[in-house]
């Protein structure tokens, strides 16, 4: 099993991502660290980019749930690929707030609602968000209206 190490991001003040990592990752000579946490940098800018245009599409006054599972998923999808590298995101939900400019229980509930629902299709666009969001919706009844 390939081991995990810690990995955190931080805004230089030009606004730029940066990432850090333990010196013990450092030791490993079986990668170019410097060359993967570069693409770390640019992976984490563009998922921020990412949910920050869907979260122009939620400013309507109703919003399709599905916008949230495409969030969630990046997300997920970022994690996965730090994963695939040998990192972990240090408070992973308090930095995506700290950067997407939403709460931290915002996030959590975001990505419990992506990982309650593998499948876009599994999300019925009529029914709210703050019925995904509230957990008032479950895999049976999501199809019907709440």
């Amino acid at each position: 099993m390939k081991e995990h190490h810690p990995l955190k991001i931080v805004k230089n003040i030009d606004n730029i991502f940066k990432a850090t990592t333990s010196v013990n990752k450092v030791n490993d000579n079986t990668t170019n660290v410097r060359q993967e946490l570069n693409f770390v940098e640019v992976d984490y800018a563009v998922l921020i980019e990412t949910v920050h245009s869907f979260l122009g599409f939620s400013s309507k006054r109703r919003v399709d749930p599905r916008l949230f599972w495409l969030i969630g998923d990046t997300m997920l999808r970022f994690f996965e690929r730090l994963d695939e590298i040998g990192f972990y995101l240090i408070q992973q939900n308090r930095t995506l707030a700290r950067d997407i400019g939403i709460s931290e229980s915002s996030i959590k509930k975001i990505l419990s609602f992506r990982k309650r629902f593998p499948r876009i299709s599994m999300v019925n666009p009529t029914i709210s968000w703050a019925k995904y969001r509230d957990n008032k919706v479950s895999l049976i009844n999501n199809n019907s209206k709440v």
